[in-house]
């Protein structure tokens, strides 16, 4: 299943810190009608909430890192899921030790964070549940 965008504009900006991730950016979507795009951003984080999905068990094992870190790359895409916008991001970090964890980003407090998003134009993919990957993916 494709589709093809044009696109519609770019935005670039900073979340400031204290300020959480997920939400801080699901608002401004919401109050920018945004609902379809990408997203990209680098920066650090105070803490954070990854996932992991378990195929067999059809459920997400979250994890809290309560530490600073770097985000070395927080990439994903807006469709709409509920009739709302819906960011689904995934994000690699990297410890004071330099080892790298990453996953499906739940939450994370931001020490300093700048992004892109890459609005498109055009109908929004919608999320729906599918039953053989128990995830919401993309209907159409």
């Amino acid at each position: 299943m494709n589709k093809t965008f044009s696109v519609k504009r770019i935005i670039q900006g900073r979340l400031f810190k204290g300020d959480e991730i997920v939400s801080t950016i699901t608002k401004f979507l919401k109050e920018n009608s945004i609902t379809s795009g990408l997203i990209s951003g680098i920066g650090a984080v105070k803490k954070a909430k990854i996932g992991y999905y378990n195929q067999s068990e059809k459920k997400y094992i979250s994890q809290e890192f309560n530490e600073p870190m770097e985000i070395l790359s927080l990439k994903g895409n807006i469709s709409i899921k509920d009739g709302e916008p819906f960011l689904h991001l995934h994000i690699v970090l990297s410890k004071e030790d330099f080892t790298c964890i990453g996953g499906h980003l739940y939450e994370a407090e931001v020490f300093a964070f700048e992004f892109e998003i890459v609005e498109f134009e055009g109908n929004s993919f919608q999320r729906g549940f599918d039953e053989d990957t128990g995830l919401f993916l993309w209907k159409n």
